[in-house]
């Protein structure tokens, strides 16, 4: 029987993940800011790669999730409404792979380090130069995609819960 919440696994996972790209962005935007030379710029670059590599773990845990907890039923609504919450889904899980795995290539195509809470990743992808550059571009134009992902996930939210009132956003709450 489908119910009309998500189980709280997924709910658990929905907010973590929320979490860590905000702490990913953050880092990154704030490391924009910070001479090279400065000392913490190492720290504040962890700070992302970490966030980076956990959103992409949880991303696995979350499909595993998904797929042994039914999603709660379709809210009735056009066609249009119910065919783009479906292409938003389908970005979202395309961002939570695509995003870290290609910062990971490129960091380790260009023959560096992936840090992860003060360690490093195994190498996953060996050094190649010539992919480099194209997937740092993939990566940073993906990351500057999230912001309007993200943005139309949370406008679609909010018309749902002010506007139709629906309930939608109940459905992503802890019980």
């Amino acid at each position: 029987m489908q119910q009309n919440r998500y189980a709280p696994s997924l709910v658990l996972l929905h907010w973590l993940m929320f979490l860590l790209f905000v702490v990913a962005l953050a880092a990154i935007e704030y490391r924009g800011f910070i001479p090279k030379t400065d000392p913490s710029r190492p720290f504040i670059t962890m700070i992302h790669m970490t966030a980076g590599v956990l959103v992409v773990l949880l991303a696995c845990v979350r499909v595993l999730v998904r797929v042994t907890r039914p999603a709660p039923r379709e809210l009735p609504g056009p066609l249009w409404q119910t065919a783009a919450a479906k292409l938003m889904y389908l970005l979202m899980y395309v961002v939570m792979f695509a995003l870290p795995l290609a910062g990971i290539y490129f960091v380790q195509a260009g023959g560096r380090e992936v840090a992860f809470f003060g360690t490093t990743l195994p190498h996953l992808f060996a050094a190649n130069p010539d992919l480099r550059g194209p997937v740092k571009d993939f990566h940073e134009f993906v990351g500057n995609a999230v912001y309007y992902i993200v943005g139309l996930h949370i406008l679609a939210a909010l018309f749902h819960q002010f506007v139709l009132k629906d309930g939608v956003m109940s459905r992503m709450r802890m019980r």
